[in-house]
């Protein structure tokens, strides 16, 4: 879709997937030493490749398809800078490659247009565009060789507030390796593997820190270059937010406060089977239950039950038909149909962002001799299936009322816990919750509450800001504006079939523009911010709309996306505007 283009300057500033903390860090490129496709045999060429000695990497028949450059950044084109280089090309192997004055075809080419300095000694800098925290567990890679000889060189990491700290890597020479490559100095001939260092830099005791700079300096070996390809860092990891899941809850089946020893009220408690959990005191302050948000208050429904009442325990807990005040009560009235075996769907109000570490964690009670049930996850694009096993709710550590719906003091009850790993589906968005497929046809389940965790993606919520200035057609829209999730804008009152329809649509702030500043006939006014246009596809009675896809990207949070519908007429005032309308991104 091209309404994509809107977002790419957003996604262009950050490489990572949602909670990844893997930075490719861009490099300040000074040499083009890695021999790519259509630079071999050409060693005077101005702007051609050059060695950093004698040799080089083999990238003629494009990256090779290695774990360790897909892993690290790259640079995949010719004829472009493509390395750090640290060192003097005119000295190094005690100036056996120094460059030579005049372009003669032989192995030494002469200094290319692009090295206006052949002394590359001193420190080599590379000013982050975008500052890394720094975290508990942070580290540095380094993907590097060394030649004639190997050596060691410093590593200095320089923080946000003036901080600095400085490290050691190494490598042997760069000859022998399993990496393919060139030789013959700048005629860059077929030649003999290279090898390359993955050198790992503990960053903990930078710990708070933000990196805002990397240098490279100090060889040990003054007669050998040093190629630095890529540099790897692991940020502090974002932190995570759990959302607490509000259950589309069917049952009143936990005992709360005032809803003990009345079995046939009408809206009142009815236990999944024979007995409940006693909540009269309030949820219980225990470990187990502190992340989770269970049901606290009284005449309410506070769970999610998959089973049938009048079917469980062989049907000895049947509702009775008609009220007499003993233990068993009549169907409620929240209860329309006491079959509740079918799927129990939770639609989320505000999808979730999921990624590599996301899960959603459980807590449920199954009567009966326990089983298991099936939970999907619904998924823009897809779904996941996963199965929770659970025991008998009998034995436990937590109060329980007995007698079925008169809910006397009863044995203690246990809440089984669970969680299901969702990293499967990192990048995707979580719409539904739906438990189903109960095993044991003589026992029910409640699902008391779940969590679901997922990137802190934004902290803001997505929001709606009709900022009107249209003269006729209207603008309106369902999106709640999440991030992930598809946006869209719909118009009514436009001309009927016109082909002239418009969509200006913006990531810019809005900014009102009168249109009467250029046609006095005008009376509307304009908010799109250099926007890009979009052809409308107006139907007979008027009516458009526009929908653009949401990469799952926590980087889009907080952009505003403004769309003004506009036809061109043959009036006074040649652009009929509709209302603006801007959705902005965000949780």
């Amino acid at each position: 879709m091209p309404g994509l283009r809107l977002l790419a300057a957003a996604l262009a500033a950050c490489a990572l997937a949602p909670c990844q903390n893997t930075v490719q860090v861009p490099l300040n490129y000074n040499f083009n030493g890695i021999a790519h496709a259509g630079e071999t045999g050409q060693p005077d060429a101005p702007n051609g490749f050059r060695s950093i000695s004698d040799r080089a990497l083999d990238f003629t028949g494009g990256v090779p398809p290695l774990a360790v450059f897909q892993r690290f950044a790259v640079v995949a084109q010719p004829g472009v800078l493509d390395m750090v280089h640290l060192g003097n090309r005119n000295t190094v192997d005690n100036g056996n490659w120094a460059f030579e004055a005049t372009a003669d075809g032989d192995n030494r080419g002469t200094q290319p247009a692009w090295l206006p300095n052949v002394n590359q000694a001193g420190a080599q800098t590379t000013v982050l565009a975008t500052p890394i925290p720094i975290g508990n567990n942070s580290s540095a890679s380094v993907l590097f060789h060394v030649s004639n000889g190997g050596g060691s060189c410093s590593v200095t990491f320089t923080y946000q507030s003036g901080a600095s700290s400085v490290h050691t890597i190494s490598a042997p020479d760069w000859f022998g390796g399993s990496f393919a490559g060139r030789e013959n100095t700048d005629l860059a001939d077929a030649g003999q593997s290279l090898n390359l260092v993955e050198a790992i830099v503990d960053l903990s005791a930078d710990v708070g820190q933000t990196l805002t700079q990397i240098a490279f300096s100090n060889r040990s070996n003054t007669t050998a270059d040093y190629g630095i390809y890529a540099v790897n860092v692991e940020a502090a990891v974002l932190p995570r937010l759990v959302n607490r899941i509000a259950l589309d809850c069917n049952w009143n089946g936990v005992v709360h406060a005032g809803e003990d020893q009345q079995p046939d009220a009408p809206d009142g408690f009815r236990s999944i089977a024979d007995k409940a959990l006693d909540f009269r005191a309030g949820v219980p302050n225990t470990t187990q239950l502190a992340d989770f948000d269970l049901v606290a208050a009284p005449g309410a429904l506070d769970c999610v039950m998959l089973g049938n009442r009048n079917t469980v325990g062989n049907g000895s807990n049947a509702f009775d038909l008609v009220a007499d005040g003993d233990n068993f009560g009549v169907q409620p009235n929240w209860l329309v149909d006491p079959d509740l075996t079918g799927p129990q769907t939770t639609t989320l109000p505000q999808p979730i962002l999921l990624d590599g570490a996301s899960t959603a964690s459980f807590l449920f009670q199954m009567t009966n001799g326990g089983g298991a049930f099936d939970v999907t996850f619904s998924l823009l694009g897809g779904s996941i299936t996963a199965t929770l096993r659970g025991s008998d709710w009998v034995g436990g550590s937590y109060l329980g009322m007995s007698a079925v719906d008169r809910a006397l003091p009863g044995v203690p009850l246990r809440i089984d816990g669970a969680s299901i790993d969702l990293s499967a589906a990192a990048g995707m968005v979580l719409t539904a919750i739906t438990f189903e497929s109960g095993s044991n046809p003589d026992g029910n389940i409640a699902v008391l509450a779940c969590n679901v965790s997922g990137c802190i993606a934004c902290p803001n919520a997505g929001a709606q800001t009709n900022l009107g200035g249209g003269a006729g057609p209207l603008i309106s829209t369902d999106s709640t504006g999440n991030v992930g999730v598809p946006v869209e804008w719909t118009v009514v009152g436009a001309t009927p079939s016109t082909p002239f329809g418009l969509f200006a649509v913006s990531t810019d702030t809005p900014q009102a523009v009168p249109l009467s500043l250029v046609w006095a006939a005008c009376t509307s006014t304009a908010h799109v911010n250099n926007p890009v246009l979009l052809n409308a596809a107006v139907d007979a009675l008027g009516a458009t709309s526009l929908t653009l896809q949401i990469p799952p990207d926590n980087l889009l949070c907080g952009i505003p996306l403004t769309a003004q519908y506009f036809e061109i007429t043959l009036q006074a005032c040649p652009l009929l505007l509709g209302d603006a309308l801007t959705i902005t991104l965000g949780n």
